[in-house]
């Protein structure tokens, strides 16, 4: 069952991304979503495919796995984002992610994106530090 628009922005008010954003703001991302309902096993997003002209999502139900080159990277569960690199550098999606339960994902398009963050300057800084945090991370698998 998809959720209503008050139901979504009152679920992006939990994620980390959206922190510091406005009430308005908010209501005026739920409105621009999109959800999907993925199934265990089904693939969300493809790496090397992409090129900025789709979605990036945010995690609603559920839990994912990403994986690089068929390694599993990371899991991620409810509040957590992913797809967003392709759509800030234009480039093939970084990762493949696959739905690891019934997976419920709220989906904001690329326009919509870019758009919002000329309004909301608050959730590209949330995006930096989050790009950072994964970055990190990555480091720290590498070595």
């Amino acid at each position: 069952m998809n959720p209503t628009e008050s139901e979504l922005a009152e679920a992006l008010r939990g994620v980390d991304l959206f922190a510091g954003v406005s009430e308005a703001s908010l209501r005026t991302l739920a409105a621009q979503m999109r959800v999907f309902e993925f199934q265990p096993g089904e693939q969300v997003l493809e790496e090397d495919t992409g090129y900025g002209h789709g979605r990036m999502y945010v995690i609603l139900r559920g839990t994912a796995r990403v994986e690089v080159d068929g390694t599993a990277v990371a899991g991620y569960g409810p509040g957590d984002y992913f797809g967003e690199i392709s759509l800030l550098d234009n480039k093939p999606r970084s990762a493949t992610v696959i739905a690891t339960s019934n997976l419920t994902v709220a989906g904001l398009a690329s326009w919509n994106l870019h758009a919002t963050l000329l309004e909301e300057p608050q959730i590209a800084i949330n995006m930096l530090e989050g790009l950072a945090a994964r970055l990190r991370s990555a480091n720290e698998h590498v070595r």
